[in-house]
């Protein structure tokens, strides 16, 4: 009876495998799978040993590794071994990064998605402040830290998603009446022009308890960052046009203000 382990060609083994021909070439390429043995035409066959080795590359290849490092982990079998334990925790930690960064992702198409279903028109200028303040969540964090109370750092950056997904909503309806007024050329002492600035206070503050002690924790950070030279700017959603016009309404607003308490 003969025992003799199976043979495959090139296009049977991977059909067997479940893996493309252009793939088992590639990996031969590489030097990750080279079968040794050949039929009588010279063509490469593969067998179980080749299929074992298979099973490693693609499990490696699930857990995240890339093609050079499983080369070398298949080398030598014992001391592929090793190197493989002393890596884990490296993967480990690269993999939790790109998850995270994955799931920031999948939020940001989400906050986009609904900003749309809710009929709203995104410019450029829009989705770039939204995306960066997304990616840049953490950098942003030791920023607010850095300028603000820890308490106050903390209330901004720990909104539930349901409720920053509204505030985007609102913060776009906001917008559209600003480009209104601006449209309209309505003077910044106006009421309507004092109305939307009060509107963009209470978006802004809406989540905060103590309303007055925030807004002096913010004039004196505001202190603190016109000491400093800013060399890099974090994206807003406001062009310089509208954030001029909105700083004439707030002076205006002080200055009323002021000869009121005279």
């Amino acid at each position: 009876m003969n025992h003799e382990a199976p043979k495959f060609s090139i296009s049977e083994f991977s059909k067997q495998a479940r893996i493309t021909v252009r793939t088992l070439r590639f990996y031969e390429e590489l030097g990750l799978l080279v079968p040794t043995e050949r039929n009588e035409s010279g063509h490469r066959l593969y067998g179980l040993n080749e299929l074992a080795k298979l099973q490693q590359i693609q499990s490696l290849k699930f857990l995240g590794y890339p093609l050079q490092e499983i080369k070398d982990f298949i080398k030598d079998e014992m001391d592929g071994a090793a190197q493989l334990e002393k890596s884990l925790p490296l993967q480990h930690k690269l993999l939790t990064e790109k998850r995270d960064e994955l799931n920031q992702a999948i939020e940001a198409v989400e906050r986009v998605q609904n900003l749309l279903q809710a009929g709203k028109s995104i410019n450029w200028t829009v989705l770039s402040s939204l995306l960066f303040q997304m990616e840049h969540e953490e950098d942003l964090k030791e920023w607010a830290k850095e300028y603000l109370p820890e308490s106050v750092a903390k209330e901004y950056f720990s909104l539930p998603k349901e409720y920053q997904q509204l505030l985007d909503v609102e913060m776009l309806d906001w917008l559209a009446k600003l480009e209104k007024l601006m449209q309209d050329n309505v003077p910044a002492n106006s009421p309507e022009a004092f109305e939307l600035l009060m509107e963009l206070t209470e978006l802004a503050t809406r989540h905060v308890e103590d309303k007055e002690a925030f807004a002096m924790e913010l004039e004196k950070a505001q202190e603190l960052m016109a000491q400093e030279t800013m060399d890099f700017q974090f994206p807003t959603m406001l062009t310089s046009e509208q954030e001029s016009y909105l700083m004439k309404i707030g002076e205006e607003m002080e200055a009323l203000y002021k000869e009121n308490e005279e």
